[in-house]
C-alpha cells in the first residue's frame, strides 16, 4: 500500500505523485497557467479571448504526449494575435440525438457521428478512426481536469 502524507490543512497527498496521471496532469496545467493569468492580471486590457487563448495553450502544453495536444499547440502558436484566436474545439457544438424510428441506417448514423467527433477532436480530421478513438478518451479526461482546476481557482480566489 502506498504511504501518505498528511499536511496541516488534511489533505493527503501520495509521496509517488508522478504515478498518478491526473495528479501530474493539474500540476503541470496549473504551473503553466496560473503565471500565465498572473501576466494578464497586470496587463488591466486583457479580453475573454486573450484569457481562453492562455487557458487553451495552458491545455496544450500540459498534455503534449497526446496527438491532439500537439495539434491543438500547433493551432495556438500559429495565431501571433491571441485576441483573435478561436481555439477551443468545443465552438459550434452540435448534439445528434438518435433518430427514434427503429431500422434506420444505423452505418450512416455512426459515420455521421464519427465526422462529429473528428470536427470536435483538435487534429482529428486528419487521425484515422482508430487513432481518433484512442485520442478522444485522453482529450476528454484532460478537459475533465481542467474543468476541475480551473473552477478551484475560482474557489480559491473568491
Amino acid at each position: 500500500m502506498e504511504r501518505q502524507i498528511i499536511n496541516r490543512k488534511k489533505r493527503v497527498f501520495s509521496l509517488e505523485p508522478n504515478k498518478n496521471p491526473s495528479a501530474v496532469f493539474t500540476r503541470k496545467y496549473t504551473s503553466h497557467l496560473v503565471p500565465a493569468l498572473k501576466k494578464l492580471n497586470m496587463n488591466k486590457n486583457s479580453s475573454k479571448q486573450t484569457v481562453k487563448h492562455e487557458v487553451d495553450m495552458a491545455l496544450a502544453l500540459s498534455a503534449q504526449e497526446f496527438a491532439w495536444s500537439r495539434f491543438l499547440l500547433q493551432k495556438l502558436s500559429s495565431s501571433s494575435n491571441p485576441t483573435t484566436t478561436t481555439s477551443s474545439s468545443s465552438d459550434g457544438i452540435r448534439i445528434l440525438e438518435r433518430p427514434d424510428k427503429e431500422g434506420g441506417n444505423e452505418e450512416g448514423g455512426i459515420e455521421e457521428r464519427l465526422r462529429e467527433l473528428k470536427k470536435l477532436l483538435p487534429g482529428g480530421e486528419e487521425m484515422n478512426v482508430e487513432e481518433m478513438l484512442s485520442e478522444i478518451g485522453n482529450y476528454i479526461k484532460c478537459l475533465e481536469l481542467q474543468t476541475i482546476a480551473l473552477k478551484s481557482i475560482v474557489q480559491d480566489s473568491t
